[in-house]
């Protein structure tokens, strides 16, 4: 499970929308006056493996763009900085600032 980065996106979006079913399953029985608080654990529980699966998947994909950084700096050597003449720092005093 150390690559499957597709896994864990399709994990995400079937937790989003079991999720989702249950906060509307939810909306309903409250407004037909029903006792919800049957449904709190599962949402919870749905929740946390959602934010889970997100976190596998948005670590996976930042390893991966490190990794693909790091093999695009190795190929291209790097170029050499272009450094500012000293003198362009340097202002000459106009007279009215010596006088």
């Amino acid at each position: 499970m150390k690559n499957n980065e597709k896994l864990w996106k399709i994990l995400e979006i079937v937790f989003g929308a079991i999720g989702a079913a249950l906060l509307v399953l939810l909306l309903v029985l409250k407004l037909t006056d029903r006792d919800v608080t049957v449904l709190t654990y599962p949402i919870v529980g749905v929740v946390i493996l959602f934010l889970i699966s997100d976190e596998f998947a948005r670590s996976i994909r930042r390893r991966r763009e490190k990794e693909e950084a790091a093999k695009e700096q190795e190929e291209q050597p790097e170029e050499a900085e272009t450094a500012l003449p000293k003198d362009a720092f340097e202002f000459e005093e106009t007279e009215e600032r010596k006088q």
